[in-house]
């Protein structure tokens, strides 16, 4: 029988977490960018995407990291497995900028093209750019239109906002128009978020810290209730998580559709307590266990929401919350 908080229809890969770029911006940590393994086991993502497909009516697939295609061989299987199942949407977010010469791109491109990939969103802006020339950027992006692919964009990342004034976003704009003479599209892309780097490299650029964020998981980037989930995704150690460091199962130890149709948030104490009180009730739950918030306040409700849960398992790395006998 199928969960009845969980239907997936968007099923992310973070296919690495190395990369070829130290952008100040990074939300993956440092520890986690050096863990093994350095890539997840290629057949275990093939048989996860068959699998989940078999059971949920996928409409998008996304590959990302790290930088996704300093493994291609994993990632166009990927695709290749997402095509085979009619899944319409089949996404990479990349850099662009792994390091090969042009003819082996081209050639990445040309595979890339024909496992069924139909969007890729390129990360260019102040601070990809810093680590990853331009001229190879513009010539790869190239090489992924020339090859075919339906929609190739830019997913610049922006500081405070889009429309904020500040030498980061000025930087931005600039190598965005740097490029308009290619046949790409400039997507939304998104905002700086308290994670990671930024919390080192752009202090002043984060909001203030408050005792007791509002909100809800509804409130944050990328986020959502925790009985209503529509996406998961899967890290390279096969790990399934169903939001940020919230580690329900692992695909390379359990079967997946045993992990996907048992996912029950209410039989989660953690969990349970967000859904019924918020991220206050967390708060309480950890004060009982003699586990108390920083004086120094968070970022947001979701910087909050991590904190706690981190802090109330061994290990640094949230344990998984899946209930006991999964």
């Amino acid at each position: 029988m199928m969960s009845a908080f969980l239907d997936v229809h968007r099923l992310e890969f973070a296919v690495t977490y190395r990369c070829n770029s130290h952008c100040k911006h990074c939300q993956v940590e440092r520890d986690r960018r050096a863990s093994p393994p350095v890539a997840i086991d290629e057949a275990l993502a093939v048989r996860t995407v068959h699998q989940v497909a078999s059971t949920y009516a996928l409409r998008s697939v996304m590959t990302w990291g790290g930088e996704p295609l300093l493994y291609p061989d994993v990632v166009c299987a990927i695709h290749q497995a997402a095509t085979e199942n009619g899944v319409a949407q089949r996404q990479i977010l990349t850099n662009a900028g792994a390091p090969r010469p042009e003819a082996a791109f081209r050639e990445v491109a040309c595979r890339l093209a024909g496992s069924g990939v139909n969007a890729v969103y390129i990360s260019v802006d102040a601070f990809h750019q810093e680590s990853i020339p331009l001229e190879v950027v513009e010539r790869n992006a190239r090489a992924l239109v020339d090859a075919g692919i339906d929609e190739v964009a830019w997913n610049p990342c922006w500081v405070v906002s889009k429309g904020h004034d500040n030498a980061w976003n000025r930087r931005t704009r600039e190598i965005l128009q740097a490029l308009v003479h290619l046949a790409v599209a400039e997507d939304e892309g998104n905002v700086v978020q308290p994670d990671g780097n930024a919390r080192r490299w752009l202090q002043d650029f984060l909001p203030p810290k408050v005792p007791m964020p509002e909100g809800s998981c509804e409130d944050v980037p990328y986020g959502g209730r925790l009985d209503e989930v529509d996406c998961v995704s899967i890290e390279p150690d096969g790990a399934i998580s169903v939001c940020w460091d919230l580690i329900v199962g692992n695909a390379a130890e359990d079967d997946v559709l045993a992990i996907l149709d048992s996912y029950d948030p209410y039989a989660i104490p953690e969990a349970k307590v967000i859904l019924e009180g918020g991220v206050a009730a967390l708060v309480e739950m950890a004060r009982t266990r003699g586990i108390v918030p920083d004086p120094d306040g968070y970022y947001s409700v979701c910087d909050l929401c991590r904190s706690i849960r981190r802090r109330m398992n061994v290990g640094g790395r949230t344990r998984s919350l899946a209930p006991t006998g999964l």
